[in-house]
């Protein structure tokens, strides 16, 4: 549930994307965000926190010194007053020093403004860095997740798009695909969505593939089979379908009996995960 929030990000918070879609996506800004609750803050904190939750995003923008943190954070039903909060460096499950103090006290709802060195940004790019929120009951921490970056991309699909071409009366068949990626370490965690019209038959399946613009490529992420207009889903992937999806080298399709090797298709963009 707690990876559901960060879908709720708003989308104000734009990409600035720089390079060609044919290398690693590189970005001048990107989003991280993290959704925290009491089971992952360590050690355990006391007393009923079972419902007590946060929510933390951030732009990190590239600078001289290394990038500079416009962050945003959110609580609710701690056992007191939040005296301070942190993002800290350490792996999942473990504690670590603090890296960047971010307010004490703290209300729901601050923001701010923070620079960071190379070494924390690193660990924000390599899910090596948490945020978490301190209380006097629980002066190491009450709640706590793990900071991850974050990427929304959305493409269009067309028949004209796909190779090799579509039989058919296939000119107005087309359709959308929308997806958060968060990034986790060299994993990555897809939250997608797919609508599509006019297709000339069923959609029987409906795949993320491998595969520059223009080329055909293998499966690397199977989406829906059948498929029905508006379906969702969630995905983990590894390392490699990351590298492509950074890279900017993955596509969407649909395909139908009339054309099983897809009608409808569209190119990922790169997606911005790492700061150039």
């Amino acid at each position: 549930m707690k990876r559901l929030a960060l879908l709720a990000i708003p989308a104000a918070l734009a990409l600035i994307v720089a390079g060609a879609a044919g290398a690693r996506a590189q970005a001048t800004r990107i989003q991280v965000a993290a959704a925290m609750n009491a089971a992952d803050e360590r050690p355990a904190p006391k007393g009923d926190v079972s419902g007590a939750r946060g929510t933390f995003s951030a732009t990190v923008t590239k600078s001289d010194a290394g990038a500079v943190l416009n962050w945003e954070l959110t609580f609710a039903n701690l056992s007191g007053p939040a005296t301070a909060a942190h993002i800290h460096v350490a792996d999942r499950g473990q504690p670590g020093p603090v890296a960047v103090p971010l307010c004490a006290p703290c209300t729901s709802g601050a923001t701010g403004t923070a620079n960071i060195n190379p070494t924390v940004l690193t660990a924000l790019e390599t899910d090596r860095a948490y945020v978490n929120v301190h209380t006097a009951l629980n002066p190491a921490g009450e709640i706590r997740d793990q900071l991850s970056p974050v990427a929304t991309v959305r493409t269009t699909l067309s028949a004209a798009r796909e190779r090799p071409k579509p039989k058919g009366s296939v000119r107005r068949a087309k359709g959308l695909f929308t997806a958060t990626v968060t990034k986790q370490g060299d994993s990555a965690v897809i939250a997608w969505r797919l609508t599509f019209s006019r297709l000339t038959g069923r959609a029987g399946a409906a795949h993320i593939h491998r595969g520059q613009p223009g080329k055909a490529g293998p499966v690397i992420v199977p989406l829906c089979a059948p498929c029905r207009s508006g379906v969702r889903g969630r995905a983990t992937v590894g390392a490699s379908v990351l590298a492509a999806l950074e890279a900017g080298r993955a596509y969407v399709n649909i395909h139908t009996a009339r054309n099983p090797a897809g009608e409808v298709r569209g190119q990922i963009r790169a997606v911005p995960l790492t700061v150039s």
